[in-house]
Parts: structure tokens; sequence; C-alpha cells
């Protein structure tokens, strides 16, 4: 992630873990290559574009070669982390049988990617990320032409391989042949000899056992419960022959090993390349998926932000993870849409009436946006930003001593430095650590000087007087504006509680920057059963806001 563009804490502050987390990758190098994904900045407008248009061209895709895309992400699933085996063909080391094994495997699966790519015009509809043909690597791993994964040091590596081999075939026949004539020749002296040259002697038989050790023909291998093992002993000079053999032919693999690998040392720059772009196609799969699952748009950005002014623009904007949450209780999340043109916005609104989640959407947004997604929403216009910054007022600092409020403080003084960069201020309820007084003083004060700057700022808040500083904008929480609060006072007695969210408007209202702040918390007391006599002196002391 780019720390310059958001915070780590920002990134989980806005619920993107929610987001990457449905980004269905199927390979190491596609979760490699998602861990990496950027966020955009200004200067790399015409990249990002060039991501939008990808998702874009991946989406047609899928449309119209779902088959063959489901295809491609089942071959996937072959392709395995090879990157500590590609730095031992870097660093001269001679490969294992298991590590030819895996690197032709990914070869042949290669191949198999390549060919379906071709099959669905990939690099004539997509473009990006094409694979290049690996057949040499492939050809280097599987002289015989087998087409299959298993790998084996074969005899045509080394006409010494295959000289040594032989003889050891040759050395083996004959240790056989003899080991079938001393066993015929033991059996005719009682000993009973099985098929893979063992003796087995009951332990009670010491007698025979005694005349066993000291046959030339037998030697003692181990004892087991109730039997002593001996085994037919070739001649010496086969047996040291074979044994030798063996070494020999254990060498010479090691020769056609290491070259082997030093041959792979030619094509590794091609292996690495492939398995990036592996991934890289994985990814761009992963969120033309996304972007159909959960319906998003292609957010329009600005070339410039003199085109219409600093202003981001949603309609219909979701924030997925809420979203997701209600839909799996059958309820419906419902849209928002804001127009943030001012450098100071602030939304207003009840308690919970929606206004913490209005402001993580509109960040979120913003930030898949920046990261080259498709986003969750009917549309989305905005201009290039340097930074994404937002505070939910829930941060703290152990080891520096400080409050929450201490703590939120020091977030937001590193990143008003920024003021004068193209950036977004996400604030949640701005100072709600401290008394209302100061609370009051700081925000205004912060909207003052945010307001000469070049960022934009969006801010929620519960005080009065804020929405009237000059130039900026004002948006109202719709919250329960339009209910009929005795109707809805019977029916939570009868249905509980839970009815209050459901006749919630969340939707969002720009209203005029002198509109009083609905004092929807003393509604919302009463129609949970707060005593009247309370109600009314509160309303008393406010002096008559909000009455009926």
């Amino acid at each position: 992630m780019n720390s310059d563009f958001i915070s780590r804490k920002n990134f989980s502050d806005l619920d993107l873990e929610f987001v990457f987390d449905r980004l269905q990758v199927v390979t190491p190098y596609g979760e490699t290559a998602k861990k990496n994904i950027q966020a955009f900045l200004p200067d790399e407008l015409q990249a990002l574009k060039h991501e939008l248009d990808l998702t874009e061209r991946v989406m047609e895709r899928l449309e119209t070669k779902r088959h063959e895309i489901l295809e491609l992400k089942s071959l996937f699933k072959e392709i395995k982390q090879l990157g500590r085996t590609f730095d031992r063909i870097e660093a001269g080391e001679t490969l294992s049988v298991t590590e030819l094994f895996e690197i032709k495997h990914l070869s042949l699966y290669m191949e198999k990617i390549r060919a379906l790519l071709v099959r669905v015009q990939w690099e004539k509809t997509v473009g990006d990320y094409m694979l290049a043909p690996i057949t040499e690597v492939v050809a280097l791993l599987d002289p015989e032409k087998t087409g299959v994964s298993t790998f084996y040091v074969y005899n045509s590596y080394s006409k010494r391989l295959s000289e040594i081999r032989q003889t050891l075939l040759e050395t083996e026949l004959a240790i056989k042949k003899q080991s079938t004539e001393i066993a015929k020749e033991l059996e005719g002296e009682g000993f009973k000899v099985s098929t893979n040259g063992e003796v087995k002697i009951r332990q009670m038989d010491a007698q025979r056992i005694q005349e066993a050790k000291q046959h030339p023909l037998l030697s003692y291998r181990m004892d087991i419960p109730l039997y002593s093992i001996f085994r037919v002993r070739p001649d010496e000079g086969l047996q040291k022959r074979y044994d030798q053999l063996l070494i020999d032919q254990e060498n010479e693999e090691y020769v056609v090993r290491t070259q082997l690998t030093e041959k792979l040392l030619d094509h590794i720059l091609q292996l690495r390349t492939n398995v990036n772009c592996i991934g890289n196609i994985d990814l761009s799969i992963a969120k033309a998926q996304f972007s159909v699952a959960f319906k998003c748009t292609r957010p329009v950005f600005l070339e410039a932000v003199h085109e219409a002014g600093q202003c981001i623009e949603i309609q219909g904007g979701r924030h997925l993870k809420v979203a997701y949450g209600l839909e799996r209780e059958g309820k419906a999340f419902t849209p928002l849409d804001i127009r943030i043109h001012n450098s100071v916005t602030l939304i207003t609104g009840a308690n919970m009436g929606g206004k913490t989640v209005s402001l993580r959407m509109i960040g979120q947004l913003v930030a898949l946006a920046h990261m080259g997604f498709h986003v969750p929403c009917k549309a989305i216009l905005l201009y290039p930003m340097s930074y994404l910054f937002i505070s939910v007022g829930d941060s703290q600092s152990i080891d520096m001593g400080l409050s929450t409020f201490g703590a939120e403080i020091v977030d937001i003084g590193r990143v008003i430095s920024r003021k004068d960069e193209t950036g977004l201020v996400l604030i949640d309820e701005l100072a709600r650590g401290t008394n209302p007084k100061e609370g009051f003083a700081i925000s205004k004060a912060l909207i003052e000087h945010m307001n000469t700057g070049v960022a934009q700022t969006v801010i929620t808040t519960h005080y009065d007087g804020l929405t009237q500083t000059k130039g900026v904008s004002h948006y109202q929480v719709n919250g329960l504006s339009s209910v009929d609060f005795e109707t809805i006072r019977k029916e939570i007695k009868a249905k509980g509680m839970g009815l209050l969210h459901e006749h919630m408007d969340y939707r969002l209202t720009e209203v005029s920057g002198d509109t009083e702040i609905p004092k929807e918390a003393l509604r919302i007391s009463e129609m949970m059963g707060l005593d009247l006599g309370i109600i009314h002196r509160a309303k008393e002391i406010l002096g008559g806001s909000n009455d009926e």
C-alpha cells in the first residue's frame, strides 16, 4: 500500500480489508500482486486510466468467454510459488530432482495457460500481461516429449549416465542370478530363503542361529521379536561393484542436474516475467469478477482540477461492508448521493443516523477509485488526489500516554500540514473527546483553516453553529424527519427498538448553511420511553428547538 496516499490504519478504518478479502485470486503470484496494489497519484493519471481500461476489457472477456476464463482459473490452481527455486538458479546452486520437477510442471502449465489465452484472444482484446512461449524450457526438461509433469534424470542427458545405468542393471541381474543359485544351495542345507533373499530363524533355535552366523553364504542382519534375520551374501566383488556403480550414478546425475540448472539460468528472466504475468492476470480477473459481483461502476477522473473545480460527486454510493451485512439480514442498504464541491463539507444528523457510514463510504469509494478499482455506486466523478486521510475518533496511543482526543489531534495535526495539496480529509465528530464548548471552538477554527487550502474536508458534527461558517457546504441525514412519531412509538412498543432502523432514512440532503441541526436524540429518547417531564425540560433548555 502506498503510505504516501493512505496509511495502514486509515486503510483499516475504511474497511478496505473487507474489499481485498473478496478479491478471489488463485495463484500465490496473484496474492503478491494483490498485496502490492498501490494508489495512483495525480502524476500517474494516465496509468490509472489504463488500469481502469484493463478491468473493463477483462469484464468483457468474462461476459463473452466465461467458460474459458473459468478454465483459465482452474489452470491457475496448478501454479505454485517457486521464488526460492528461481533464486537458487540465479545463485548457481544445483537444483534437486524435486525442484526440476516443479520447474517442468510450471513450464507445462505456462504453455497450457498461454494456449488458452491465445484462444480467448487475450493479447488482442485485453493486451496486458500476455505470457511468452516457454517451449525451450519444456524441451529441456521433457527431452522424451512425454508431456507429463513427472521428472526423471533421463539417459538422453548423458551418454556416461546411460552406460553406468546399463552396467548397473547388468550387475544387479548378475547378483540376482547368483543369489538364486546360493538360495538353492542353502535350501539344500535346510535354510528357508524368502523371495527377498532373507532367512528367518526362530531365536529359540540357538544351534541353527550359530550355524547361520558361521555360514559363508549368509550375513547376519538383525533381530526382531522371536526371530533372527540373515541375508544371502552374494559375491563380495559383485556387491562392491554394484555399490560403486550406485555412487557413480548419483555423481553423474548431479553433473546432469548442474548442467540443467545452468541452462535454466538462460531462461530465468522469462520464467520470472511469466509468473508475474500470471499473477497480474489472476488479479485482473479477480478485480473484474469483483466489479460484476458488487455491481460496480468505472470512476470518472477529471484530467485536472480546473475542469469542474474541486469536485467529488457520488451517485448511489454504497459502503460495501455495511451493505453486505444488511443483505445477510434480508435488508437493503440505502444508496447515498453527495456532491462535495467546497473546501469544507459538513454532515449533520442524529446519532445512529448513518453519518459515520456516509463518511467511510466516501473514503472507501475514493480510495478504491485511486487504486484502479471500479467502485460500488451508480456514478462517481472525482479528480486525482495526493492523499486520503480519515479520523474516526477511535485512535489511542498508550506509548505516548495520549487519550482518544489527544491521539486524534496528533493525527489531524499531521494532515493539516498538507492542506495545500489535492487530497481528501474525513473527520468523524471532531473533538468529541473534550468538553462541548472547547470542542466547538476547535472544530470551527479547523474548518476556517481548511477552508483556505486546496484539500477537501468532510466533517460529521452535532455542533450547532459550524454550518454557518462562510463557504461551507452542509448535508443533513434525513433521519426521522418524515415519520409519524405517534405511530412509530406504538410500533416500537409492540415490536421493539429494532424497528427504529427500518424507519431511519439514511439519505443525505444538501441544505442551506443556517439550517438548524435536528435534535433527534430527544425524539429517539422519547420513543425509548424516557420520562416526558425530562423530555419537555430538555426542550426548554434548548429554547424550544425541535418542538412538535
